[in-house]
């Protein structure tokens, strides 16, 4: 019997919008200070992203506040009507995210959608609130990787799930890559000719795959299917299931 994986980003892939971003509604000015409206020079978006949650721990945000906010973001279009199909055959189709976000904004989503179990493994940042209930983030790993940040290579994070479920006699005839983002494309590189990449059309892993293929096309070896909705890539999976 045939055996899909299926890799999905978070932000601006399963969710309409960048969580980061979605979670400044909880500040009661609904804007930050001057300082903080833009990374410093040499400062990695987690870096960044830490002294914001610390700001908004400051001026009294409180976790049931950015829960609310993150349980109202909208999901992208037409994407829960495709985990309701993949829901249908989970024989066939293996899924899990692979996020730059963090678990407490992620499981709050998905809770919200009654997704939490349409994924059987989520890799993102580890995420808590401290005893001063300022929300922190811890990197989820280290990795040599120059093309990624600092705090997550998902293509490490894609091979090493590979091999575990090889070591458990799990193997996949084809891999489906959903994202949108510029570190999606370390991974997308890694595919092979089997496999098949939906990048979100006019967003930057579109833009860098077009880029790419015009200058090295035999770089990118696995079929390219750009999606707008969640059933560009739902019609897709559908005839595939179907042979």
């Amino acid at each position: 019997m045939n055996k899909f994986l299926i890799v999905f980003d978070f932000d601006e892939t399963i969710i309409q919008h960048n969580s980061d971003c979605v979670i400044l509604k909880c500040n009661p000015d609904q804007s930050l200070p001057e300082e903080l409206l833009r990374p410093q020079d040499e400062e990695c978006w987690s870096e960044y992203m830490g002294k914001v949650f610390q700001y908004l721990g400051e001026t009294g945000v409180k976790e049931e506040t950015m829960r609310k906010v993150l349980a109202e973001t909208p999901l992208t279009k037409e994407m829960l009507t495709l985990f309701q199909f993949l829901r249908k055959s989970p024989d066939l189709f293996e899924c899990v995210i692979i996020s730059d976000a963090n678990t407490f904004f992620i499981n709050s989503i998905l809770q919200a959608n009654d997704l939490s179990t349409a994924f059987q493994k989520i890799y993102t940042n580890p995420s808590c609130f401290d005893n001063k209930n300022t929300f922190t983030i811890s990197p989820y790993h280290s990795h040599v990787c120059e093309q990624c940040p600092i705090n997550m290579c998902k293509r490490q994070i894609l091979h090493d799930h590979l091999v575990r479920r090889a070591e458990e006699e799990v193997e996949f005839d084809k891999i489906f890559y959903v994202g949108d983002g510029t570190n999606d494309f370390c991974p997308s590189v890694d595919l092979t000719t089997t496999d098949v990449i939906f990048p979100r059309k006019n967003y930057p892993l579109d833009r860098l795959i077009s880029e790419f293929k015009m200058t090295e096309p035999s770089a990118i070896q696995a079929q390219v299917v750009p999606w707008e909705s969640g059933e560009d890539i739902l019609l897709f999976l559908e005839d595939c299931a179907g042979r």
